[in-house]
């Protein structure tokens, strides 16, 4: 039986740190799921690209990047909405069988473990540059710094759908729904 791998991240957006993760996992696994986390959430300062888009990103660079893409799987997984509700247990149900995720979040590897997955540490690229986090600040700051911590495919993705201007809007939003709630 094929070993197969998990890397869960939610894209917001997909940079050369999530290439090398995948990298990383492929070469320990025979197959890879990438499972995009938070599914539920589009449009806010933390995860202004939808499911679809974060779905076409990843085809796109996985495509442009020359993985085998006939030993990968995408899937969507949601946020659970109480802490009672058990995050590892819906990650399970939402892919396909995996032999060992990979992960540096404490709270996904503390999830996944809890339902006897185990999982292992990917080490870091670069993490003080390739983090999403960062790219979205830079974005919003329009420093155009951020078009180089991207693959050109989600570079190309993410100006498309005009990204700079979405990222633009939703901190103006939320600004404003702050401002109003006080």
């Amino acid at each position: 039986m094929r070993k197969r791998a998990l890397v869960i991240g939610r894209f917001q957006p997909l940079h050369y740190g999530h290439l090398h993760a995948f990298r990383y996992s492929l070469g320990r696994a025979d197959e890879l799921v990438i499972a995009i986390g938070s599914s539920q959430y589009c449009c806010v300062p933390r995860n202004p690209l939808s499911i679809d888009e974060r779905m076409e990103m990843l085809v796109r660079a996985l495509r442009r990047e020359g993985f085998p893409l006939g030993d990968i799987v995408i899937s969507s997984v949601p946020d659970t909405e109480t802490p009672e509700e058990d995050w590892g247990k819906l990650v399970m149900d939402r892919v396909p069988r995996v032999d060992i995720a990979f992960s540096n979040d404490p709270e996904t590897i503390k999830d996944l473990r809890n339902v006897g997955l185990k999982v292992e540490n990917i080490p870091f690229l670069k993490r003080d540059i390739y983090e999403a986090t960062r790219i979205r600040k830079l974005i919003l700051e329009r420093d155009s710094a951020w078009r180089e911590l991207v693959p050109l495919s989600v570079l190309e993705f993410l100006l498309e759908i005009d990204m700079e201007e979405r990222i633009k809007n939703i901190a103006e939003k939320y600004r404003e729904e702050l401002a109003a709630s006080k």
